[in-house]
């Protein structure tokens, strides 16, 4: 999820007091950032910036996403069918093979994944939006396509959930190689976004790659929620009969629902809701008098590059090469003669 500072423009308005370059007074505390006494106007003014944020619908719903997941993880109700079938399985182990044991699955909890996996598509769709402006063949959009393909995978393997009968069964191996699929999919795309965020970011004072940013929090938290499930995966299908009881994967969906939290919290610092927090993690400092030299940046940081300026590039040179090779022969006939 790329940010954007805003730094002021020709265009902007001087009285937009929700801008850092007008905030002119310091403030010593939380308290007395709260006391101030334009934030009868700030307020309203960044509650609309934000509705209108291509990022914070596509957030919110991820948010509840995550949310979903860890309903599913933590709430008894959905376990307990499974946990009442134990006894059963325990006592088949003398005369059913482990690959043969029955997969204990609940019917409503398939729909809830079913339907989260369709969440998932929908929040891939509304990041693709949140890039509008660039074309359709920039570089920093291949993480959300790969994004598409991971979601479409896992509303596949979803789908089939409830025609999984046995551990060793051919759906129950389909669904773990389709999951397997979707987690390296989805690793590639996290470290595209890194990668994007990185072309991206615009760099200021007070932000950029460190711990105390949401942004580095997100991904962070992002990638490591993938590196776990891709893990977990990679169990199931090297040892099938640890499906049900290998549990990692609720790490992963907490990390996942903290990522949220923060791409949230990245959101709102963008609209300069947090004027009230110290300016790079100290008080008595004015955004609006500190001057920064810097060149005026494009609307979404660095140019865009398109995907087939390496296919461009790529013939430049072998048209270059071709060229210099036929200066070299004209110049050995040259000196023949």
């Amino acid at each position: 999820m790329p940010v954007n500072f805003p730094v002021k423009t020709e265009e902007d308005d001087i009285d937009d007091l929700t801008a850092p370059y007008n905030e002119l007074e310091t403030f010593d505390s939380i308290w007395d950032g709260l006391r101030w006494k334009h934030i009868q106007k700030r307020v309203p003014i960044c509650f609309k910036k934000t509705l209108y944020n291509r990022y914070m619908l596509a957030n919110l719903i991820y948010l509840g996403y995550t949310i979903g997941l860890l309903v599913i993880d933590f709430y008894p109700g959905f376990s307990a069918s499974s946990s009442d079938n134990s006894t059963t399985v325990e006592e088949s182990n003398d005369t059913i093979s482990i690959l043969d044991q029955p997969v204990i699955m609940n019917e409503y909890v398939n729909r809830l994944y079913i339907g989260l996996a369709a969440v998932n598509i929908l929040v891939a769709f509304l990041y693709i939006i949140a890039w509008r402006g660039r074309s359709w063949f920039d570089v920093v959009l291949i993480p959300e396509y790969l994004n598409h393909i991971q979601a479409g995978l896992y509303l596949w393997s979803a789908l089939w959930y409830s025609k999984q009968d046995t551990l060793g069964g051919y759906y129950t191996i389909a669904v773990h190689r389709i999951e397997l699929t979707a987690s390296c999919t989805e690793i590639c795309a996290a470290i595209g976004w890194m990668i994007s965020w990185y072309m991206t970011y615009t760099r200021t004072i007070g932000r950029g790659f460190t711990f105390d940013d949401p942004d580095t929090m997100g991904y962070l938290t992002t990638t490591t929620n993938t590196l776990i499930y891709l893990v977990y995966n990679i169990q199931l299908n090297i040892y099938p009969e640890q499906y049900g009881s290998n549990q990692i994967y609720i790490y992963a969906d907490v990390l996942g629902f903290i990522g949220s939290v923060y791409y949230i919290f990245g959101t709102l610092r963008d609209e300069n809701w947090f004027w009230f927090l110290p300016l790079a993690g100290q008080y008595g400092i004015a955004a609006g008098r500190i001057h920064v030299e810097t060149r005026v940046l494009p609307q979404f940081g660095r140019p865009e590059t398109l995907i087939t300026d390496l296919c461009r590039r790529r013939k430049g040179k072998t048209k270059d090469k071709k060229e210099n090779e036929n200066n070299v022969n004209m110049d050995i006939v040259t000196d023949y003669f």
